[in-house]
């Protein structure tokens, strides 16, 4: 996991360790899913473009 990374966490997170536990949990499950070798700032980015996405196909 990046610097870059942990810091949009805990930026995101906004002091709540639980949230942001619970944001990198995802991230890691993902990562491992995946098999990516290297957790950047990019991923939560893909992942909420993709979410979006599904969630467009859907209505």
């Amino acid at each position: 996991m990046t610097t870059e990374l942990r810091a949009t966490l805990a930026d995101h997170a906004a002091g709540n360790f639980r949230v942001m536990m619970n944001l990198a949990d995802e991230l890691l499950s993902v990562a491992a899913d995946r098999e990516l070798a290297r957790l950047d700032e990019a991923l939560p980015r893909r992942l909420h473009s993709a979410t979006e996405a599904q969630a467009g196909q859907k209505r």
